[in-house]
């Protein structure tokens, strides 16, 4: 298997991007599932956009989750900009969007279970239907959208547990920060795990309730003016681009030992 090594990264704002390769990274992937060790940790995987970086900034919770996981990818074109900028080294972008199907034609191959969780009621269940017509032999151990994102393991119904607890991949939905946090405070209730990833809003694409940019605007860095335009309320959120950019030309003037931030 791959070793994998969370120290040998990209920093940028203090999250530690991997390294890997779209290739590398769902090499790894399959290594993992095939892997019955049950000592094996699981993968808890980050798809690292220029949002999360700056809540990483004010948020010392989130912060330390971030550091927890094991891969950290760059899904957002800020992180790659980011890192061009500040190495002059060039990454693939590795989005969470991207990944999920792609994961799920491996579960099936290997005869891999998941769970879906997350997203509006109903939402995950439509995902859910339309991937298994797609691709065959795709095992879902069930799905489930809680009223309350930040909701304990132990507060779930009983069957919802029992699901969770027999699934190999669990796919999380309820957007950052609250799915990392989610993940990293209830990893350790379910023991037959092998990757757990936050999705953000892949289920609401899969399902048809939100449209995706077309593949000009993904290739070009630009899906996030796209979602902008589909849901205006995003504004709020979107003022973190510049101060993300803001952030990352103030370390690369900063001294290595003085890291300069703006805080929202």
């Amino acid at each position: 298997m791959l070793a994998i090594e969370k120290t040998n990264g990209y920093q940028v704002l203090g999250v530690n991007i991997s390294k890997y390769s779209k290739e590398e990274f769902f090499f790894l992937i399959q290594e993992r599932l095939k892997d019955n060790d049950a000592n094996s940790p699981p993968l808890f995987v980050v798809t690292v956009n220029p949002e999360i970086a700056i809540q990483s900034i004010i948020d010392s919770e989130f912060k330390e989750v971030l550091k927890s996981s094991t891969i950290n990818t760059a899904d957002g074109v800020g992180i790659s900009w980011a890192i061009n900028f500040l190495y002059n080294k060039q990454i693939d972008r590795i989005t969470g969007s991207d990944s999920f199907e792609t994961i799920c034609t491996y579960c099936a191959e290997l005869n891999q279970s998941v769970f879906f969780y997350g997203a509006a009621p109903g939402i995950a269940q439509k995902a859910a239907d339309i991937l298994k017509e797609r691709i065959t032999n795709l095992t879902l151990t069930g799905v489930y959208s809680p009223e309350n994102p930040g909701i304990r393991f132990g507060n779930l119904p009983a069957e919802i547990q029992t699901s969770l607890r027999e699934a190999s991949v669990v796919f999380v939905a309820l957007g950052a920060p609250s799915q990392e946090k989610w993940i990293y405070g209830n990893l350790g209730e379910l023991p037959n795990c092998k990757l757990i990833i936050g999705i953000g809003g892949s289920f609401d694409f899969i399902s048809g309730n939100f449209k995706r940019a077309p593949e000009f605007f993904r290739k070009s860095g630009l899906e996030w003016l796209y979602r902008l335009y589909l849901q205006p309320l995003r504004w709020r959120r979107m003022i973190r681009l510049p101060l993300f950019a803001i952030n990352v030309m103030l370390l690369k003037a900063s001294s290595p030992d003085s890291q300069k931030s703006v805080d929202l």
